[in-house]
This record gives C-alpha cells, sequence and structure tokens, in this order.
C-alpha cells in the first residue's frame, strides 16, 4: 500500500495556489501528484490513498486521470474537512483503516521525486526505512541521526550539522509492526491529547528515540528531489526535473530579444555570457523579435553595444515574413502604418510604399499595421480608410504588449486592434512568431532538424508556441512577458520554465551560481525546506 499525504493550502505558492491545490501544480508539465502516482506504479504499489483537503475535487479529478492511464493503480481518496487546521499527521491518521497494521510506504504530496528515488526505498535491506539524501544538509530541513547498529535514532529538524546522517526526502517505507505502533502513537496524540497541528515526523521521532524498532536510512543520494513550499523551490525544481536537453549540443538556438535579451537598453544579466558560451561551443545563435519597428542593422547595433557581438544576418524579424509575402503578391500600392523605419526597409527591397494615400481609384491596394512607436492620429485614419476601401490588412505581428523596463506598453497587436474595431475588419494575414515561416527559411537554408534547435522568450503565445509549432524543446523565461502563473495556466508546454537567461547557463555547460534567496547544499542544490505539506501547513 501507499500513501500520499495531499491536504496542504500551499499559502506560500499564492497566487497558484487560489486555483488550484499544491500538488497538482505542474513541473515540466506534469502535477506534482501525477508524477508520485506514476512512480508508485513503475515501483508496483498499485493501491494508493490519497488524504486531499484544500480543493479536494481537483485533488480527486486528477488522480482518476492518472488511474484511467494507469489501469493498475487502484486509488483511494480520502477527504480530510479540517485541512486549514491540520498538518500532515492528522491527514495520515485519516488513512488509518486502509494502512494501519500493514506495511505501507507514505509520501509528502508536495515533493517531486525521480522515480528511482521510490524504487532505492522499496529496495532497501530495512524493514523499515528513510529515504536519506546524506549529500545534503539545511538548517530548515528535517534532518537523521543514526546509531551505532545503523538504525534511526533521531529525526527533527534542528539536528547540528556534525550529528546529522542525512536528510529525509519525505519518503517512507514502514513495516507491519512499525505501521501499527506509528498508529498508535498517531491515534493517542490526536484523540487522547486533541493535537491535530503536528507532524508525523514528530510521532515517528518519538517511536525510534524511545522504544525499539526497525526503522533504518536507505541511501537515496544523487536522486533528484525537491519539496515545494515556496517560489524559490519551485524555480529549483522548474530546473532540476526539466526536460530540456544540453543547449551546447544543438545547432541553433534562437533567442527573443525584447524581454529575454534585454529590457529596454539594459541587458538581462547573464544573457551575454550565455550567449558567448554558445557560441564557443560552435552552436549557431539567432535572435527572432516581432517587433516591427526597427530593421536588423538596428538590432544588430544594439546588441553589439550591450556586449552581444551580432550581424544583420543573425536577427529574425517579423518584418521578413510580411516583406515575402509582398514581393509574392505585388501589390499596387502599399500603406504602411509603422515607423519610417519600418517604411524605408520594405521601400528599399522594392516595395511601393504610399505615404499620403489617394483614397479615390488609386487607394491602395494593401495595408501593413506594424508596431508604430511614431504613431499619429492620421496615420491610423489613412490606414482605416484604406482597408474600409478593401485593402489587404496584414498584421506584422500579434503581440498586444511590448515589454519595457517600466512595464508593459501598447504593441502592432494593440494597434491592429484600433484598426479591426474601426474598419469591422479583421487582419487577412498575420506573421511574425508563433509562425513556421519566422524561422523556417533558416531552418530548410541550414539543413536543422527540429531536435537540434531550440527556442528561447518570454512568452507562451509566441516564443513557446513558435517551438511547438516547429516541433523543437522551447525555454519559457519569467523576464518580460510570462509569469510562472501563466505557464500554470497554459496549454503549452516549455521544455524549461527559468527565471532570466542566465539560468541557462548550467544546460549551456557552466557552472550556476545559486539564486541569492535560495538555501544550498554543497553541490549548489536548493535544499527543500522542512515545512511540511500534509494537512494546514500554511
Amino acid at each position: 500500500m501507499g500513501v500520499i499525504l495531499a491536504a496542504g493550502i500551499g499559502s506560500r505558492l499564492r497566487p497558484l495556489t487560489l486555483q488550484k491545490p499544491k500538488s497538482c501544480i505542474e513541473v515540466d508539465g506534469a502535477p506534482i501528484l501525477a508524477r508520485q502516482l506514476s512512480a508508485y506504479a513503475d515501483a508496483g504499489v498499485t493501491d494508493v490513498v490519497v488524504v486531499a483537503g484544500y480543493l479536494a475535487d481537483d485533488v480527486r479529478a486528477l488522480c482518476e486521470e492518472v488511474a484511467d492511464a494507469r489501469p493498475e493503480l487502484d486509488v483511494t481518496v480520502r477527504e480530510s474537512e479540517v485541512f486549514a487546521n491540520t498538518d500532515n499527521m492528522y491527514s495520515l491518521y485519516l488513512a488509518r483503516e486502509e494502512v494501519a497494521g500493514d506495511p505501507f510506504v507514505l509520501t509528502n504530496g508536495d515533493v517531486v521525486f525521480e522515480p528511482d528515488l521510490l524504487a532505492d526505498l522499496l529496495a532497501a535491506d530495512a524493514d523499515s526505512a528513510v529515504a536519506t539524501d546524506t549529500e545534503t544538509f539545511s538548517e530548515e530541513a528535517m534532518k537523521v541521526t543514526v546509531g551505532d547498529d545503523g538504525r534511526v535514532t533521531h529525526i527533527a529538524k534542528g539536528v547540528p550539522k556534525d550529528v546529522a546522517y542525512g536528510v529525509s526526502t519525505d519518503a517512507y517505507r514502514f513495516s507491519a509492526d512499525f505501521s501499527a505502533t506509528l498508529f498508535e502513537e498517531i491515534t493517542r496524540t490526536v484523540e487522547r491529547e486533541g493535537n491535530f497541528g503536528d507532524w508525523t515526523e514528530a510521532a515517528i521521532d518519538r517511536l525510534v528515540r524511545n522504544r525499539d524498532h526497525d526503522v533504518e536510512p536507505a541511501d537515496v543520494s544523487g536522486r533528484r528531489w525537491v519539496e515545494i513550499d515556496d517560489f524559490a523551490d519551485l524555480r529549483n525544481a522548474d530546473r532540476r526535473f526539466a526536460s530540456l536537453s544540453p543547449l551546447g549540443e544543438k545547432e541553433a538556438v534562437f533567442f527573443d530579444l525584447d524581454g529575454t535579451v534585454y529590457l529596454d537598453d539594459e541587458l538581462v544579466d547573464g544573457a551575454d555570457g550565455v550567449i558567448e558560451s554558445l557560441r564557443e561551443q560552435g552552436v549557431d545563435v539567432y535572435f527572432l523579435t516581432n517587433n516591427s519597428s526597427k530593421w536588423k542593422d538596428d538590432y544588430a547595433d544594439r546588441l553589439t553595444n550591450l556586449g552581444v557581438p551580432a550581424d544583420p544576418e543573425d536577427v529574425l524579424l517579423s518584418t521578413d515574413g510580411v516583406l515575402q509575402h509582398l514581393r509574392r503578391t505585388d501589390p499596387d500600392g502599399v500603406f504602411v502604418l509603422g515607423t519610417e523605419t519600418m517604411r524605408d526597409a520594405l521601400a528599399d527591397r522594392g516595395v511601393e510604399v504610399v505615404e499620403d494615400p489617394d483614397f479615390g481609384d488609386d487607394a491602395p491596394e494593401t495595408v501593413v499595421v506594424g508596431f508604430d512607436t511614431e504613431l499619429t492620429y492620421e496615420k491610423a485614419r489613412n490606414a482605416t480608410l484604406a482597408v474600409r476601401k478593401g485593402a489587404t490588412f496584414l498584421l506584422a505581428h500579434p503581440d498586444a504588449v511590448c515589454p519595457t523596463a517600466e512595464g508593459f506598453v501598447p504593441d502592432c497587436g494593440a494597434i491592429g486592434a484600433m484598426i479591426e474595431r474601426a474598419t469591422d475588419r479583421q487582419p487577412d494575414r498575420v506573421f511574425g512568431k508563433p509562425n513556421v515561416e519566422m524561422i523556417g527559411p533558416v531552418l530548410d537554408a541550414e539543413g536543422y532538424a527540429p531536435d537540434e534547435v531550440a527556442v528561447v522568450g518570454d512568452r507562451l503565445e509566441t516564443d513557446v508556441q513558435l517551438a511547438e509549432n516547429v516541433g523543437c524543446e522551447s525555454v519559457c523565461v519569467l523576464s518580460g512577458d510570462a509569469t510562472r502563473v501563466d505557464v500554470e495556466a497554459s496549454d503549452r508546454s516549455p521544455s524549461l520554465v527559468a527565471p532570466t537567461v542566465a539560468a541557462l547557463s548550467e544546460f549551456v555547460g557552466e557552472t550556476p551560481e545559486a539564486e541569492s534567496d535560495e538555501r544550498t547544499d554543497s553541490h549548489g542544490e536548493r535544499i527543500a525546506s522542512a515545512e511540511r505539506g500534509g494537512g494546514g501547513d500554511e
């Protein structure tokens, strides 16, 4: 039997947990609880009790979904109605009818771990075992001490480093004898003492310190695991369990610019080092932007001045697609609602750009709406009149807002929406990301296969969607448009969610510096907090 405690509120993960329980938060596209249930099934533990509480219907629905996908699983959901005022000892108490006196495996529902960690626990020689990471230490984690006979003598938060054997990963295996004794202790605590707010570990600790027992550590060092209590934990889990393959082994990486490589005239810290490292390893680097306000040489100069050397041919614009379309269709007159730079770029490349349109018989056949940082009412008026006269309506790209250091400002999509509203016409065609044609010509020209490239950007609906349309891996950075809440709510699944481009250093080959707000072990890994999530933990 297996027991997963998943009743907690997860208040330190708000606003993520306003709409879903902590155990249903996704890491690399899969909910934490689904990962655990699959690990149980893989390990041959097919009867599992899940104790739910906060948003229990969501937990129940997820359990049913996983059980449908894994028919060998038999999942029972027990519901705590007092989850806000209890902790995980009470949650385990609710599973007593199923497992008290029987051998069982126990995990907390807010821990992400690789399946081999559970397999190691089950394979341990001990009758009862604590899955213990001996290479980790943190003041906030539950530590384990071990006696000369190899048995656990203490499990508590306050164990000093010089006597700690390791850190509990919140995964346990109990024999029938210890199960019976444990539930006697839990029942005494809950029913006789009326203590609903204690941790399961406190009951385990009392038993291993005061009675003969069979609990030993099971060394799971080297296995990945993260207990997720707050956003620092979630960032670490996103990183440690990312499905992204090494970027240094790719043929090419395509970086979005605004909100990814820079914000206004400020380079995102670490972006230059990541890009330089990729190039040193022979990876071709390209820069993507839907921003149609400037031309390739402007962006190349800007990048170079910020410390990222770039040539115009390294830059791919949404305007490229517009230009290709206009060359193909060869319209009689094009009015550009865009910057002077955009108008000049099209005119210099053979497009018949109309500066002051005549709305008689010679009205422009096409209107192009771009990101116009020089927008005037007169230009909006001319674009509206031309579209109302029947001109083809082209939108350079769909981005509604552009990230800046001060915040979001109206972008091409917002300007296009104004013309849509004034003409009661939707664009005949939209260019730029997420259309495959944004990078398709480069893929074809260079012979890159989808699995040989990756897209890095800050927008789910354009950058990550572009990667999905191409069939390649993607990185969603949170330095621009997207937030972790957006990622959680999206149907799109980036291969990695990262705070900034700097976090990609370890996927290139560098050793990342630990974030300043994270507790780290000797390997620079984030240590999971010992705050427990089994009941009303927060």
